[in-house]
């Protein structure tokens, strides 16, 4: 089965546990897996700062941490899931500046159940941290554009009931709507996106709640 969507948990979200459990709330509507989830570091990277690690020290464990706690969470929500970094069997590697997925590799985890990715990928045989937004453009255009699936940041849009479909280009959105409803490290991504809910998620492919917007 092809994959459907990129399910992205941005930095903000990713230390929110009422979102996140939300979120494996709907992912476990969805039954065989249809879509990658992929995610990057959060804010728990600066709290290990704070207790004197390097920033990039911080940032790779906790990326990596996050891995191990997300694929518990999900567990807890009935939900199999294969947490890798993308460094992991050279699935994700960064060379000349250029970072590229490779298929074969994913194609050889396809068959497992839910698939959890992170921004870690391989250089020079090292690890190393790739911003988020790249990432998830490397895998939209190496998996034949698949949805890529934002959660909007505004708290009051899981609560709002009635259905919200809207259009946009990224050069005509609305004053203060990329600040106020998409992840910050996503504004001015100019690249095709849907902006939902972890609530509303549960209803893909039929969002009845969401933004689409285009480059």
């Amino acid at each position: 089965m092809p994959i459907q969507y990129i399910a992205v948990l941005d930095r903000e979200h990713l230390d929110n546990s009422v979102f996140l459990t939300a979120f494996a709330k709907s992912l476990a509507q969805h039954g065989s897996r249809k879509g990658i989830i992929v995610h990057s570091d959060s804010p728990y990277t600066d709290r290990l700062i704070q207790t004197g690690m390097m920033r990039e020290d911080a940032r790779l464990r906790a990326i990596k941490d996050l891995n191990r706690r997300l694929v518990g969470l999900f567990a807890d929500q009935g939900i199999s899931t294969i947490g890798v970094h993308g460094y992991q069997k050279g699935l994700i590697k960064k060379e000349a500046g250029t970072v590229q997925l490779s298929k074969e590799v994913l194609n050889e985890l396809h068959d497992s159940p839910h698939l959890l990715v992170s921004s870690l990928v391989e250089q020079d045989d090292e690890v190393v941290h790739v911003p988020l937004p790249e990432v998830v453009k490397v895998l939209s255009r190496s998996l034949d554009e698949p949805d890529v699936l934002l959660f909007s940041r505004k708290e009051k849009d899981e609560i709002i009931l009635s259905d919200n479909n809207k259009e946009y280009r990224w050069e005509d959105l609305p004053t203060r709507f990329e600040e106020e409803t998409l992840p910050e490290e996503f504004q001015n991504f100019d690249f095709p996106v849907h902006v939902t809910t972890a609530t509303a998620f549960a209803q893909w492919p039929n969002l009845k709640k969401v933004t689409k917007i285009s480059p």
